[in-house]
C-alpha cells in the first residue's frame, strides 16, 4: 500500500454578460493505492482558484462554488481514469 499525491491544473469556463471567462484551478488529490486500485475512502482533495477576484468582478455570481466543485470532480475522475494521470 502506498499514498499517492497528484497535482494538476484544470480550467473553468463561464459565459457571462457577453463575456467568456476562463480561469485556472489548481487541484491536489491524495489517496491510498494498493495493487493498482484506489481506495475511495482515502481520497482527499484540495483546490485553489482566485475566488476573491472573481467575486469582486462578478458579485452576482452566487453559484461559483457549485460550478467549480463540479469541474474539479470531473477533472479528478478524468485524471484518475487515465493511466499515470497523463492525457
Amino acid at each position: 500500500m502506498i499514498w499517492v499525491v497528484r497535482q494538476f491544473i484544470t480550467h473553468q469556463v463561464l459565459e457571462m454578460e457577453g463575456e467568456r471567462v476562463k480561469f485556472p484551478i489548481r487541484v491536489e488529490v491524495e489517496y491510498q493505492e494498493e495493487s493498482g486500485r484506489i481506495s475511495a475512502e482515502s481520497l482527499q482533495k484540495k483546490f485553489l482558484y482566485n475566488k476573491s477576484f472573481l467575486m469582486k468582478r462578478y458579485p452576482h455570481l452566487k453559484e461559483l462554488d457549485f460550478l467549480v466543485e463540479g469541474t474539479v470532480e470531473r477533472a479528478i475522475q478524468d485524471h484518475l481514469m487515465t493511466p499515470g494521470g497523463e492525457k
